[in-house]
């Protein structure tokens, strides 16, 4: 099994300069640079007027819109002034400006526990300590103020000079406020630091965050989660009925963390129990004696890893919950160098264990940010609302990205399968996607599929051809004229092509199976063939029928697909496990090319629009990410960092977008992501299963 600290890392993104549909100002807040972005809506690095940092986050459109949302946001906004701040962060200023809902936090320089362990390795003992003594204090400071974290995890505690300090409390419980009138039995978390509560849907307390925090321990002292990797309904069932695993935790952290993870919540201490049993005192005195004691400022990760939340989470930086705090203008190039975006990650790993039934519940992952829209200068803000000077603090500071990391939990009955809120944001590709539409559940044991088309925001997809057939794998022509397409019928499968309204459905070849896909010229399909057992990869021209074979030997083989520049890429076992793989159609003898080699599993290759990219599915199938590599196979990263069974990529006709499907292949969601790994969202309308998304 793959360690979550070997696992290679591709290099964290640098911020970025603000673009067109990126405000110049929100309130009196000079924004200078984009630096995150969640579920939420994006994140900013500003100015105060007197020239101070801070981490402006604006609110998404369609969720400032949300009377119920927006309430909750602000109550809990004026709940976090209340916080004492020792060990959390302020919240300076939220109000509303021109329709945009925002907040603004201090801006903490220091990376993430996550980043920290992930970069450098488990804590010191005295680290160890400190932090599980920051995070308990800080703990019994949001539980007093009658809040409750809910989505604690090492992504929401950064690692300041000071000491440990936990962020972004409270928006979850906005966010849960904001969805429970359309969707029921749910609750919010991170797979792998929830607790059983909060799976089962029970009654959420103070415990769920004593809970997380004897995860979060375990995790400092280890570098893994005591729970394990793997997918999301594997966590859940180990949460709710698997012990944990802790490894050698010294006393009285062992003892403490164990009790933390007694499955019944009225079983564990409380807050304030913890700190009493670490420091023997309750007061910040105490506190700061211990963290005084044993606090050393962290060293920077290595710049060549990024975040990676072993519970499927999709980290950020802060103020975006997840990645280090930036720290602008330091040396290294990594956490430390400048606001610094991470792509949602996750190991992705073997599962080790049987995987829960299926009532068990799904999880659905929130869609990322829209882009905001463009402003311009900011006129005087129609309504803000401000805290009093100095006045607490509150890990509700990167209210934003709660939802980075949250996912919803619902219930087998509940078919809310994703939202299409936000798809159709300014700059996102506006042309309609051709779908498989499954019209029955069963997939892939029992296809019941047709071939339509779904345009991003819109209630539900249009269907081209339907049919008691298997119609799947739709496939765009060049010139956008024709939709080949693989059909079976009793059996017998076969390549089809018909008009790009869904006409002139006509068979062209019969085929073995799995997709078919079109010569730069549109004069050609290539496919796979059955030969001998062993399937093989073939051609046929559309005008004349004529037949050629491109591959002759035993391996295993399949997904073929042609660039534009006329090479044809696949995946093989030639060399062990699935690798992808180059050929040249006009000369078959010639030696395939292989572009990945790292032996790790890799299917699905998806060519760019212009030739020069494959985006490929890489990795065990149930935690499997959406990679991206050049043409050679050089510069090879990971775009999708879910771990939760991410496949079939593919490209909008720009190439600055791609579409892929997540979660369980019965269900699959749409979703979006920019090319620079950004932007994730759902486009899965509700009550719809779709899947095979292809843009180009």
């Amino acid at each position: 099994m793959e360690s979550p600290l070997s696992r290679p890392r591709a290099a964290a993104p640098a911020p970025r300069e603000l673009g067109p549909d990126d405000p110049t100002r929100v309130g009196r807040y000079r924004i200078e640079a984009r630096i995150g972005e969640g579920g939420m809506g994006a994140v900013y690095l500003g100015r105060d007027p007197g020239g101070r940092a801070v981490a402006v986050k604006v609110v998404r459109p369609d969720l400032a819109g949300n009377k119920v949302f927006l309430a909750r946001f602000h109550d809990e906004a004026a709940n976090a002034e209340r916080v004492a701040s020792f060990c959390t962060a302020q919240v300076l200023e939220h109000g509303e400006d021109l329709g945009l809902a925002y907040m603004v936090t201090e801006y903490i320089e220091g990376p993430s526990l996550l980043d920290h362990v992930t970069g450098t390795g488990p804590l010191s003992p005295g680290m160890l300590h400190g932090v599980a003594v920051g995070v308990a204090a800080a703990l019994v400071a949001i539980h007093s103020a009658g809040l409750v974290h809910r989505d604690l995890k090492p992504s929401n505690v950064l690692l300041s000079i000071s000491g440990p300090r936990v962020i972004d409390f409270g928006i979850a419980r906005a966010l849960d406020a904001a969805s429970s009138h359309t969707r029921t039995g749910q609750v919010v978390g991170t797979p792998g630091w929830f607790a059983p509560e909060q799976i089962t849907a029970n009654r959420i307390t103070t415990a769920v965050d004593v809970f997380a925090w004897g995860c979060l321990v375990a995790f400092a002292a280890s570098g893994r989660n005591p729970f394990g990797q793997g997918s999301f309904e594997l966590l859940a069932a180990r949460a709710v009925h698997a012990e944990p695993e802790l490894g050698e935790l010294p006393e009285p952290l062992s003892r403490l963390v164990r009790s933390a993870l007694r499955k019944d919540p009225e079983q564990r201490p409380s807050a304030r129990d913890l700190l009493l049993a670490l420091v023997g005192g309750a007061g910040d005195a105490d506190v700061s004696h211990t963290l005084g004691a044993s606090w050393t400022t962290p060293p920077v990760p290595r710049p060549d890893v990024t975040s990676r939340d072993a519970g499927g989470a999709a980290p950020m930086p802060h103020p975006p919950a997840g990645g280090a705090v930036p720290v602008p203008g330091s040396p290294g190039g990594g956490v430390g160098a400048g606001p610094v975006p991470h792509p949602a990650t996750a190991p992705a790993n073997e599962l080790a264990q049987t995987a829960p039934s299926p009532e068990s519940e799904r999880l659905q992952q929130l869609p990322h940010a829209p882009t905001t829209p463009s402003h311009g200068t900011a006129p005087p803000p129609l309504r803000r609302v401000r805290r009093a000077p100095l006045i607490g603090a509150a890990a509700l500071a990167v209210v934003l990205v709660a939802a980075a990391g949250a996912y919803f939990l619902t219930r087998p009955d509940d078919d809310h399968r994703g939202s299409n809120t936000g798809a159709v944001a300014t700059g996102f590709p506006a042309e309609p996607m051709l779908v498989r539409i499954d019209t029955a559940s069963g997939w892939p044991e029992d296809c019941h599929a047709d071939i339509g088309t779904y345009t991003p925001g819109a209630a539900a997809p249009t269907t081209l051809v339907g049919g008691p057939a298997c119609d799947v794998l739709p496939e765009r022509s060049p010139d956008g004229k024709y939709i080949a397409f693989t059909r079976t019928v009793d059996g017998a499968t076969s390549a089809q092509v018909m008009n790009a309204d869904g006409s002139g459905v006509h068979k062209v070849a019969d085929i073995a199976g799995g997709r078919v896909t079109w010569s730069p010229d549109g004069t050609r399909l290539a496919y796979m063939g059955g030969s001998g057992g062993t399937r093989q990869i073939y051609t046929v021209a559309l005008a004349t029928g004529a037949v050629t074979r491109l591959t002759d030997d035993g391996s295993a083989k399949d997904d073929p697909m042609w660039s534009s520049t006329g090479r044809i890429a696949f995946w093989s076992k030639k060399d062990g496990a699935e690798q992808i793989y180059t050929l040249d159609p006009d000369h078959p003898s010639r030696a395939w090319t292989r572009l990945t080699k790292d032996g790790v599993r890799s299917v699905d290759p998806e060519w760019s629009p212009d030739g020069t990219k494959i985006a490929y599915t890489r990795g065990p199938s149930a935690t499997s990410e959406i990679w991206v590599m050049n043409a050679d196979g050089s510069n090879a990263r990971a775009l999708t960092t879910g771990g939760l069974h991410d496949m079939d990529p593919g490209w909008s006709r720009n190439g600055r977008w791609l579409c892929y499907v997540r979660g369980p292949v019965a269900a699959p969601v749409i979703h979006a992501v920019r090319a620079d790994g950004t932007g994730d969202r759902v486009l899965t309308p509700a009550g719809h299963v779709l899947g095979h998304p292809s843009w180009s």
